[in-house]
């Protein structure tokens, strides 16, 4: 699916939502290459192949289910807990708070951001495009589902994802309000129970401990044992709706998004967000004073003397 204005992206939206038993999630990636994984897991490595053979490293692969090695998110979270404390008003009640802790202030963990709010998820897909003269032709041409060049918005129903993962859970989980029950997804590789599966992705709701995650909206996948991103599974790519945005038009597009106020600081509130603002509007305000001084000059250089042609 592909859209190439704001207008017309909400329109798909609204028709996504009307056709769906539930809420609707949805994410923006600035490229749509990129899969839904979280930050902690996208720089592992094979450890064995498929068969089980220990590889190393140099190895050409043809087939996926060989176990697979990198960070270590339990380890960064208790890093992150042992040094955090000096620099917290408040105290996190249990290892999920401190994981949405560290999500905020940018830390690898296991959390996949989402939100409930369209403009802001377009917001993430179109910020960061770039005017590249070789893209200038791609709003004509067809883009691949995974096009480096092109951004991207992933629509789901987060009620559909957790019943596939989870029977008896459909609506969208406060896991750190019920720490005890659901603390095996905390450090899914290292607590076990005989019955408590955390194989799969599950779709929960974060306390709103930040502005920021108050802005934008407070919801998250949370990652399990299983190392593939969430479009990869046969079971939820059906659930899932990528929706492309060419270069060409995510530029057209953040600036429609400006003209609606949705701007740096209302996506991050606080001084970060107009740090990035007072940028990006210096930018756009030295582009439209250049824009006219070359229309000042064009209009004012003396007209060029036609040659004679020859009989």
């Amino acid at each position: 699916m592909r859209t190439s204005s704001v207008a017309d992206y909400i329109r798909i939206v609204q028709d996504l939502a009307s056709t769906t038993d539930g809420p609707i999630w949805l994410r923006g990636h600035s490229s749509a290459a990129y899969r839904l994984l979280p930050s902690a897991l996208r720089d592992t490595i094979p450890l064995t192949s498929p068969l089980g053979y220990p590889l190393h490293g140099k190895e050409i692969q043809t087939a996926s289910g060989g176990i697979e090695t990198g960070l270590s998110p339990e380890r960064m979270l208790d890093d992150f807990k042992r040094r955090a404390l000096p620099f917290i008003d408040f105290h996190p009640r249990n290892d999920f708070e401190w994981m949405f802790l560290m999500q905020h202030h940018g830390a690898p963990t296991r959390l996949l951001d989402w939100t409930s709010n369209a403009l802001v998820a377009l917001y993430f897909a179109v910020s960061d495009a770039k005017d590249i003269p070789r893209l200038e032709s791609s709003g004509d041409r067809e883009l691949g589902e995974l096009d480096p060049s092109a951004a991207a918005i992933f629509v789901m129903n987060p009620r559909q994802i957790n019943e596939e993962f989870h029977v008896h859970i459909a609506a969208p989980v406060d896991i750190a309000a019920n720490y005890d029950y659901w603390q095996p997804y905390s450090r899914p590789m290292s607590i076990h129970t005989e019955d408590f599966d955390t194989y799969g992705p599950i779709c929960i709701e974060a306390p709103q401990i930040s502005p920021r995650i108050r802005a934008q909206s407070g919801l998250f996948t949370l990652h399990g044992s299983n190392l593939y991103p969430i479009d990869y599974y046969t079971v939820t790519r059906p659930l899932l709706t990528k929706i492309l945005i060419s270069a060409k038009d995510a530029i057209q597009m953040r600036s429609q998004l400006y003209n609606l106020g949705i701007t740096s600081s209302f996506i991050f509130p606080g001084l970060d967000g107009v740090a990035k603002e007072v940028r990006e509007n210096e930018a756009r305000t030295f582009a439209w004073e250049r824009k006219r001084y070359l229309a000042e000059l064009d209009v004012s250089a003396p007209e060029t003397p036609r040659r004679k042609k020859h009989p």
